[in-house]
């Protein structure tokens, strides 16, 4: 597992290049993914707990719906809300440093 300060060397290394190839930019963003993940990580308790998360309101398990009937939608029919929006938001991540025009329409889309 890489340490902090390695990820980030990495990550400066990557953005400093003039021409990066499809290659380094996949790096750039596992390398981008994991240290969230590290930072995540500092959310933990000394003893391994984790941090009280607030609320406000009640957690509720929350099941998609039929919404259409395109491959996606059908996929993801009857699923776990959480699971699904934590694979779209990893995705949606990976797209910002791969294909920043591409994200930026889809965010234009979603603030219509």
């Amino acid at each position: 597992m890489l340490e902090r300060r390695e990820l980030e060397e990495r990550i400066a290394e990557i953005k400093g290049k003039r021409d990066q190839t499809v290659g380094e930019i996949r790096d750039l963003a596992a390398f981008i993914i994991a240290r969230d993940d590290l930072d995540k990580d500092k959310a933990v308790g000394s003893y391994g707990d984790a941090a009280p998360i607030p609320t406000a309101a009640p957690i509720v398990e929350t099941v998609i719906g039929d919404h259409g009937d395109s491959e996606f939608l059908q996929l993801i029919a009857h699923r776990d809300a959480d699971h699904v929006w934590a694979v779209i938001d990893g995705m949606m991540e990976t797209l910002k440093v791969m294909e920043p025009r591409l994200y930026a329409g889809v965010i234009r889309r979603i603030n219509e």
